[in-house]
């Protein structure tokens, strides 16, 4: 067991047993508590995380932490340091991690150089196939970033997921100078304090992973600022700098840099990309960006790093689930698709929301609270924070009255996203209510666009039916998109468990859309929004509510001109995902 130079002594003010666990040293500490190198009965080695006395006194903490450590349980073991023990009764509690014999990424790049290409294309399928991991068992990560990717024997291992987030920043244990989060490396729609959603999603995540895997290629991250002030705003208005990536990889890895959550693949999509079993779309090029010559230093050459792509043990099946299993064999390139044409940026947004980013990091050591300007309720920590673009006709309330533009961001707030027992979950047919749109709208010239015309469609079909449909998530393969547009009443689509979750259906090509129904099971949406694009890119609302009561909704689309239909949710009714029978679309 190589630790030289990981383990530091231990203090006085350290236990030497915890349990059957005999301390030996410290592997490091944060705001959560202090990680030390134990060993068990047997002398194996394994690491152990002992909470802060102090977070404990708060009930609602003591509730979170328990809830993320069963959740953390159920990543499969390939995927990270596998969750051994934990005594949540003691105090404080602890935890017990397979202890990983191996630097983290931030150390090997620090110490030799990034990463050449075949161990970076190893590293990056490794890093996304354990994100589809820990995705697959409902968390999500929320500090993917170099330090927290051990390069273990064989896989990488992903570690510090999930039971961070019981440490929720409105707790008066965060200090006004913290921010949460590492802000390199966190998705633009992350810099909000929206409470009807929750900006860390599964998206976020992939955002992560290629500022991570662009950290390891070129020992720098794709925004990089001489500030976290700047770092942030050339998140939110710049394209990322990938110059000097392989050029297969960096068609993927710009992929997960869009600023719009709802364009990013996901980790199995990444996978899949990476191995070269689906080509990865049309990247978007950057843009240049003035960068002082020091940003994008010349890669040195790394000395030996343990094989980060290596096969693994493949993952048990669980309920629900498909079987998730690491990559094997030998990792091919996928094919260089063609760069896009570049996205038109929102310059007047941006600059109010960069401006008191800038204001806010810079007042405080690392800044907690971020003010911003955004244009109406599509930007507040959605799926379409940057890049979804502004709403025609300015923001609404529920009641089709203008809303402020002014708001508040700071660190995210935590939600439980763990799926509940399977005989707990709803169940029912829809109800026969139907609720009235509870919004006004913009009139229907709203959305159009210069373009092909759009169709209509006099005989009133459901153009909805068998339509390609994707969203943010699923509850597992029983409750696939595609049964929200199959005209069975009895399947359903189900989200995961977390804010916010969408669902979008192509039509084809561009209709008059007149009646946007929805068909909710039990577990429909509080907060949510429908809206109509031609291009995926520009969202224009037909119907808003934050008082949802599910059942069947019928909504006036008033001859919206588009080709995607989007329902948006930022609320939930319970602690289930949005689950929807059918969307049907006249």
């Amino acid at each position: 067991m190589d630790t030289a130079g990981r383990v530091r002594p231990l203090t006085p003010l350290d236990p030497r047993q915890l349990g059957e666990y005999q301390l030996l040293g410290r592997l490091g500490s944060g705001g959560m508590g202090v990680v030390y190198l134990a060993e068990n009965g047997d002398g194996t080695p394994v690491a152990v995380k002992l909470v802060h006395a102090a977070l404990m006194e708060e009930a609602e903490f003591r509730a979170r932490f328990r809830s993320e450590v069963e959740r953390a349980r159920e990543v499969p073991p390939f995927c990270t340091a596998e969750v051994l023990d934990a005594d949540l009764d003691h105090v404080p509690p602890y935890v017990v991690f397979e202890y990983v014999d191996g630097p983290d990424l931030a150390e090997v790049v620090e110490n030799r150089g990034p990463l050449r290409a075949a161990a970076l294309q190893s590293l990056a399928v490794g890093v996304a196939t354990a994100l589809r991991g820990i995705h697959g068992a409902g968390v999500i990560h929320r500090d993917l970033k170099p330090e927290n990717v051990l390069l273990a024997l064989g896989s990488p291992k992903v570690i510090d997921f999930g039971i961070a987030r019981a440490f929720d920043p409105t707790s008066r244990y965060t200090g006004t100078d913290d921010l949460v989060g590492t802000v390199a490396y966190m998705a633009p729609e992350r810099f909000t304090d929206d409470p009807d959603t929750d900006p860390a999603t599964a998206a976020s995540d992939v955002f992560a992973w290629g500022c991570v895997v662009t950290y390891a290629g070129l020992g720098r991250t794709p925004f990089r600022g001489d500030s976290p002030a700047a770092t942030a705003g050339r998140i939110l208005t710049q394209e990322p700098q990938l110059d000097g990536l392989p050029p297969a990889l960096r068609e993927v890895v710009a992929r997960s840099l869009d600023k719009d959550p709802t364009a990013r693949p996901s980790a199995r999509a990444l996978v899949d990309m990476l191995l070269g079993d689906h080509p990865a779309p049309a990247a978007v090029a950057p843009s240049p960006v003035s960068t002082p010559a020091a940003a994008t230093p010349a890669a040195a050459t790394p000395g030996p790093v343990a094989a980060p792509g290596a096969p693994a043990p493949a993952a048990p099946p669980r309920s629900a689930r498909p079987a998730l299993s690491p990559p094997g064999g030998p990792v091919a390139a996928p094919p260089a698709a063609a760069p896009a044409p570049r996205r038109p940026d929102r310059p007047a947004r941006r600059r109010l929301l960069v401006g008191a980013v800038a204001v806010a990091l810079v007042g405080g050591a690392a800044g907690t609270a971020i003010a911003a300007s955004r244009t109406d309720e599509t930007t507040a920590g959605s799926a379409t924070a940057s890049t979804a673009g502004t709403i025609d006709g300015g923001p609404l309330t529920s009641s089709g009255s203008p809303v402020a533009e002014q708001t508040t961001l700071s660190p995210e707030p935590s939600r439980s996203a763990r799926p509940p027992a399977a005989g707990d979950r709803p169940s029912g047919k829809p109800t026969a209510s139907s609720a009235k749109p509870s919004s006004k709208k913009p009139s229907a010239g709203a959305s159009a666009k210069a373009g092909p015309a759009a169709s209509a469609n006099p005989g009133g079909r459901n153009l909805a039916l068998d339509a390609t449909v994707t969203a943010s998530s699923s509850e597992g393969d029983p409750w696939a998109p595609a049964n929200a547009v199959d005209g069975d009443t009895t399947t359903r689509w189900g989200s995961g468990f977390s804010d916010p979750q969408w669902l979008i259906v192509d039509l084809g090509a561009r209709w008059q859309i007149s009646e946007v129904q929805l068909r909710w099971e039990n577990a429909y949406g509080v907060a949510y929004r429908v809206e109509v694009s031609a291009d995926k890119k520009k969202w224009t609302p037909v119907y808003r509510t934050t008082a949802g009561t599910g059942g069947t909704v019928s909504i006036d689309a008033d001859k919206a001109s588009g080709r995607y239909v989007r329902v948006y949710g930022t609320k939930r009714i319970n602690q289930y995902g949005y689950s929807l029978y059918e969307v049907e679309i006249r």
